[in-house]
């Protein structure tokens, strides 16, 4: 009973559209799905290399990507595919944040796309992408070969969740090896690192950023018409986010900020589309994380104690599991230092 919910659960991850949502394309790394006349988002695929969520927008006269991707050959693919829609041209890339996953594809984009990112998040891509990039080279292949071998060993249930864990995390592993032979950071070179509209005759398009969240600074893109979010990593849907890279109180505050706003589709930086319940459904997320490392504290629980807490039950079927003991270390020691 179990293998065949979590069969469900990861046909409705694939699948990742309302019945309000139109199914546009779909390849091996992910399905395209339109939001609005004009509206797309591009929903990373289980066993893809995609690896995030993309958004495309067409404000009447110009269109914005937002975030491009681990992959250049998959922003390649997303490329032919937009051309394919008859939309506006691509005048703008944004970058939510400074993780590689979301900025990689940005150098298949030619010279006339201006990148545009918080000018903290270039300068973290600046810095820390030659430092990554050098790092990935040694242990990517090592863990691809890791999950190679994983699968050929494998001999259970291919619906069990333990082998869906493996094909879920082979691609990203395999999208670092191969990538590295050509990737070329390219930088963003537009900042916005307050509020910007980039409105055209058919909707406003607001880029806003409140600073520091999921990692030092973080830009989402609002369609207040529309009332669609692209949120970026501040928001993950049935996945476990990563709160090591972040800031947990500012992080809160921007989710309270985006439930703020009138919004009906939330596109999150990983995971399916969804309403707006999902943004809550993060904070009450992080929240339970805080509550666990303060019930350690009460019972003088060590940092390594974290090992034996078992994920809660609302959250033993989200993905990305391996991040529950990274986020109770982090805000156990967040703790120790208050």
């Amino acid at each position: 009973m179990r293998h065949l919910k979590l069969a469900l659960a990861l046909a409705a991850f694939i699948t990742s559209c309302s019945e309000k949502q139109t199914l546009v394309h779909s390849s091996a790394n992910f399905e395209l799905v339109e939001l609005s006349k004009g509206v797309y988002g591009c929903i990373h695929k289980f066993g893809g290399k995609a690896i995030c969520n993309v958004g495309i927008i067409d404000n009447g006269k110009e269109t914005l990507i937002f975030d491009s991707f681990l992959s250049p050959s998959v922003a390649s693919e997303l490329l032919d595919v937009v051309e394919g829609l008859g939309l506006s041209p691509i005048k703008y890339v944004v970058n939510s944040h400074s993780h590689n996953d979301h900025i990689r594809g940005n150098q298949v984009f030619s010279s006339d796309v201006k990148i545009i990112s918080t000018s903290k998040t270039a300068e973290l891509i600046k810095e820390w992408e030659p430092i990554d990039i050098e790092d990935e080279k040694e242990y990517a292949p090592q863990r691809l070969a890791h999950y190679d071998s994983l699968c050929k060993a494998y001999n259970g249930d291919t619906t069990a969740r333990e082998y869906l864990q493996i094909l879920m995390w082979r691609p990203y592993y395999e999208a670092l090896a191969e990538s590295h032979k050509v990737v070329k950071t390219r930088l963003p070179d537009v900042f916005v690192d307050h509020q910007q509209y980039y409105n055209g005759p058919a909707r406003r398009v607001q880029l806003i950023s409140k600073g520091q969240g999921h990692t030092e600074s973080d830009l989402i893109l609002y369609l207040p018409d529309d009332k669609i979010l692209f949120a970026g990593d501040l928001v993950f849907n049935e996945c476990h986010p990563y709160l090591p890279s972040g800031f947990v109180p500012d992080w809160l505050n921007w989710l309270n900020f985006m439930d703020s706003l009138n919004v009906g589709i939330v596109v999150p930086g990983h995971g399916k589309t969804g309403s707006k319940d999902i943004i809550p459904a993060m904070r009450t997320y992080i929240l339970s994380i805080e509550n666990l490392v303060e019930e350690m504290h009460y019972r003088d629980l060590t940092i390594d104690d974290a090992e034996k807490i078992e994920i809660p039950d609302q959250y033993k079927d989200w993905w990305f599991d391996r991040f529950f003991l990274s986020n109770l270390k982090f805000m156990y020691s967040g703790m120790d230092k208050k």
